[in-house]
């Protein structure tokens, strides 16, 4: 016990260790990434980063002020354009040129700060970095507006919208749609749809801009986001960044592992492999032990000290080919018996069969047969199928009894009184003789338990002559109430005593009316367990006692 806590106490050490390796090199690769994101600015939408993320998003030189290239990538990403204010509302620099304007009075920047999708920082120069969302949308809905003709399109600005991708729709003020230049049957736009366009661009599945137009109706552009959940440039150098360092993260943990892999095989994992060769030896039925000098000492063939961790192992697996061994021979002394008894059971099916064929034969035949001589063949047929019936009957009882098929209705009855009613209601060749205790009860099934006693006292009084006297005594013993069933025959050989019980350990002569189905004693044995009782035989040159013993229970109240 002792070397197998200091085993385990080992193994917690060693593993404790590469759980602390592991722990420590996740630790610095995700660093490694959070690092990576921040430098590399891993944002999808602009209108979600702070003040001071943006200070890292400008860049200040000998010409002045202007957003760098990270800054541009995500205000290309957010679907807008981004733009850097002095205080007078001049603009410095631009994401984009001649789409917004160049600088911005009190009135204009008032609506701008009204309007949705607009988003404002002030740095600490007291510059404005200013977002506006102006997606592909909302640069072809401009441009349609510019025509005179609009909301109707000529084959020029049908031709623009193809080449973009882009579907016009034109709506009334009720949503009833009005006009279409979707030929692919996509889905038409609902009037919820509108919200979702003040929602972050790469969570929309397609940008979407809208104007009222002239009687009420509503003009709307949309086309597939090609930024929804996408990965761009600095997206993928930032994935690759991180790859390496995942692979190079990976490949020492690998080789690590295999270190700590082989040296753990090579310590512990050895007698693993002795004792599956010793059970595939047992699985091929050769129960010696192999011989392994790397694992035993030689001599006393113990196992060397740093296996000994495996010793309830070796004596588990000592004691199975031991207990296999043991098997093998009961299996076999068992097929031999169930061979006997099926060689058995042929022959008595095969004698009556044989006899009920001829004598169909002979009735069959053209001689004339006279009427005392058909019913002697009549009588000879019935009597061997009814034996047949008896044997099959019997077999069919005994697999019941074994597989508890059979449901006992079990009365608390006097064992004294019960076996004299008994006696009274046979009429056995044999004297029978009934003595010792009169008192004990004893839980019974009485039509059945007489079958025990038909076939106990049946066997005893076909194997003796008609003079030899049968002694039924009574006696308690303890906990049990028992019965011993004797007579002063001349005995029973000690062969046949170890089999006496077992079903249809011989075959039976059935041309006699004598003879029975091989199966009474089994019936008996089994009925008697299934009333939580036991049966032994002793026998001797000065007869045989067959010895029952059955629960003792309390008298009855009355």
């Amino acid at each position: 016990m002792k070397l197998s806590n200091k085993m385990t106490f080992r193994f917690i050490i060693y593993f404790l260790a590469f759980y602390g390796i592991l722990f420590i090199g996740t630790a610095i690769m995700f660093g490694v990434f959070i690092f990576q994101m921040m430098k590399g600015f891993y944002y999808h939408d602009i209108r979600v980063l702070e003040r001071s993320e943006m200070e890292w998003a400008v860049i200040h030189d000998e010409k002045g002020i202007s957003p760098s290239d990270a800054l541009l990538d995500i205000a290309e990403r957010s679907g807008g354009i981004v733009q850097i204010l002095d205080p007078d509302g001049t603009v410095l620099a631009s994401s984009k040129d001649g789409i917004l304007p160049d600088s911005y009075g009190i009135n204009e920047l008032k609506t701008l700060a009204e309007q949705k999708g607009i988003r404002t920082w002030t740095l600490e120069d007291g510059h404005i970095l200013l977002f506006e969302e102006y997606t592909e949308t909302d640069v072809l809905l401009a441009e349609l507006e510019r025509k005179p003709h609009f909301p109707d399109l000529t084959e020029t600005d049908l031709q623009m919208l193809e080449r973009k991708g882009a579907v016009f729709e034109l709506f009334s003020e009720t949503g009833e749609l009005l006009n279409s230049t979707s030929t692919s049957g996509s889905k038409p736009l609902q009037a919820t749809d509108l919200l979702k366009s003040n929602s972050s661009v790469n969570e929309r599945k397609e940008l979407l801009s809208s104007t009222p137009v002239q009687g009420g109706n509503i003009a709307v552009i949309r086309m597939d986001n090609p930024y929804y959940q996408a990965l761009d440039s600095l997206d993928k150098q930032l994935l690759i960044s991180f790859s390496k360092w995942f692979v190079l993260y990976h490949l020492i943990l690998l080789f690590v592992t295999l270190g700590f892999s082989l040296w753990i095989g090579r310590r512990f994992g050895k007698p693993v492999f002795y004792f599956l060769r010793w059970m595939e030896r047992l699985s091929k039925k050769d129960y010696k032990r192999p011989e392994d000098r790397k694992i035993r000492r030689q001599k006393d063939d113990r196992l060397k000290r740093k296996y000994r961790i495996y010793e309830d192992v070796d004596l588990s697996l000592t004691r199975l080919a031991s207990n296999l061994k043991e098997n093998e021979r009961t299996i076999n002394r068992t097929e031999k018996l169930r061979e006997d008894w099926i060689t058995g059971l042929s022959h008595d099916l095969k004698t009556p069969l044989s006899s009920i064929y001829g004598y169909a034969i002979m009735l069959e035949s053209n001689h004339q047969w006279s009427s005392e001589e058909v019913r002697g063949f009549a009588k000879t047929m019935m009597e061997k199928a009814g034996y047949m019936d008896a044997l099959i009957n019997d077999l069919t009882y005994t697999y019941q009894l074994k597989n508890d098929g059979v449901q006992l209705e079990l009365k608390n009855m006097e064992l004294h009184e019960y076996i004299s009613r008994y006696v009274e209601r046979r009429d056995w060749q044999n004297p029978i003789v009934i003595e010792g205790e009169k008192k004990g009860h004893v839980l019974i099934d009485p039509s059945r338990f007489e079958r025990v006693l038909d076939n106990l006292i049946g066997n005893a009084s076909k194997h003796n002559p008609p003079e030899t006297t049968i002694h039924l005594q009574l006696a308690t013993q303890q906990e049990w109430m028992e019965l011993v069933i004797r007579d002063e025959g001349s005995g029973i050989p000690p062969e046949v005593i170890d089999h006496l019980f077992n079903r249809y350990y011989r075959g039976t002569n059935t041309t006699t009316d004598e003879s029975g189905t091989g199966l009474g004693l089994t019936i008996a044995k089994q009925l008697i367990e299934a009333h939580g009782g036991e049966v032994q035989v002793f026998s001797s040159s000065k007869g045989t006692e067959i010895v029952i013993r059955l629960p003792l229970q309390k008298m009855q109240q009355m």
